[in-house]
């Protein structure tokens, strides 16, 4: 079962989380050579070592951010989110947000617990809207001049 062949992997992620914390690439530079050997000296010696460590790193940032409202390190949980805030946070789509600084995404009850987190956290997502618009802005132009 694939699953109980990843068992050793996700053991080492847990155990790399402890020391460099949730970092995605991080994380993988720690646990590729351990848990793939194999697959990491093949990649190595064919040239693909920077798509396999690619591949492991999109794979880890979507497996922390779905695992990142369990407690981790005295971060707490949901259940220990003040009455007053549970509104707001019930809106939010993701359970943890970019901290640029951390180079990781914090679960809402740690950011809660330090606001300085919580305002990078809140600038940065802001900031990427803001992009995100202006890209839009430009794919408006681009398909008037395009359908004109």
């Amino acid at each position: 079962m694939l699953s109980d062949k990843l068992q050793p992997f996700y053991q080492r992620v847990h155990e790399a989380m402890m020391e460099v914390g949730s970092n995605a690439p991080r994380i993988a530079d720690r646990v590729i050579p351990e848990a793939f050997p194999d697959t990491a000296a093949a990649a190595e010696e064919e040239g693909a070592d920077k798509m396999l460590r690619e591949g492991v790193i999109a794979f880890l940032t979507k497996y922390l951010k779905r695992n990142a409202n369990a407690p981790i390190d005295g971060q707490g949980d949901f259940a220990d989110i003040a009455p007053e805030f549970q509104s707001i946070v019930s809106k939010l789509q993701g359970y943890s947000h970019y901290v640029p600084s951390l180079e990781q995404h914090i679960p809402v009850p740690a950011l809660i617990a330090n606001p300085e987190w919580l305002d990078e956290a809140r600038r940065y997502k802001r900031e990427k809207g803001l992009e995100t618009l202006a890209e839009a802005d430009l794919l408006d132009e681009l398909y008037e001049a395009v359908t004109a």
